[in-house]
C-alpha cells in the first residue's frame, strides 16, 4: 500500500513535469507570437468546435477577463472567430478559422515539448507507456471524483 511520502513524491514529480513541460511549451508559443495562455485557448478551441467562452473559461480555470483578452486578441489575429449560439443567444461559440487551424497545426509540428517527451518516452516499450497512460487516467479519474465528493 502506498505511504503519504510517495504521495508527496509522486506530486512533486507531476509538478516537475508539469513546470518543464509548460517552459517547453511557453518558448514555443512565443516563437509562434503568442502568449502561453493564448495556446492553450487555441488547442482547446481546436479539440472542441463551437466550445462555449464560459465553457472555455471552466475548463482552463482561468479568470473570465483573461479569457475574453486572449480571445479578443486572438480574433484581432484572425485565429478565432464568436459566433452567437443558435440555442441560446447569451452565450457565444468559439471556432477557429483557418489561420488558426493552420497556426495550431504549425504548433503540433514545431513543438519542441512533444519533441522532448517523445524523446524522453523512447526508452520506455509500448506496453509500459500504456500502463502509464492508464495508471494517471486513474488517478485523474480518482482525484476528479473525490474533488467532486469534496464539493458537496
Amino acid at each position: 500500500m502506498p505511504n503519504f511520502q510517495q504521495a508527496i513524491d509522486l506530486t512533486n514529480s507531476f509538478v516537475s513535469i508539469a513546470r518543464q513541460l509548460k517552459r517547453i511549451n511557453l518558448q514555443t508559443a512565443t516563437k509562434l507570437g503568442l502568449t502561453f495562455q493564448q495556446l492553450i485557448i487555441l488547442n482547446s478551441i481546436r479539440n472542441n468546435e463551437g466550445l462555449s467562452q464560459k465553457e472555455l473559461t471552466e475548463r482552463i480555470r482561468t479568470a473570465k477577463s483573461r479569457v475574453s483578452l486572449s480571445i479578443d486578441e486572438l480574433e484581432k489575429k484572425n485565429y478565432v472567430k464568436r459566433e452567437t449560439s443558435a440555442i441560446d443567444r447569451r452565450e457565444t461559440q468559439l471556432f477557429l478559422t483557418p489561420d488558426g487551424e493552420e497556426l495550431c497545426q504549425r504548433y503540433r509540428e514545431e513543438s519542441e515539448a512533444y519533441k522532448s517527451l517523445a524523446n524522453s518516452l523512447e526508452q520506455f516499450s509500448q506496453d509500459e507507456l500504456t500502463i502509464l497512460i492508464d495508471m494517471q487516467k486513474k488517478i485523474l479519474t480518482d482525484l476528479s471524483n473525490e474533488q467532486t465528493n469534496c464539493s458537496k
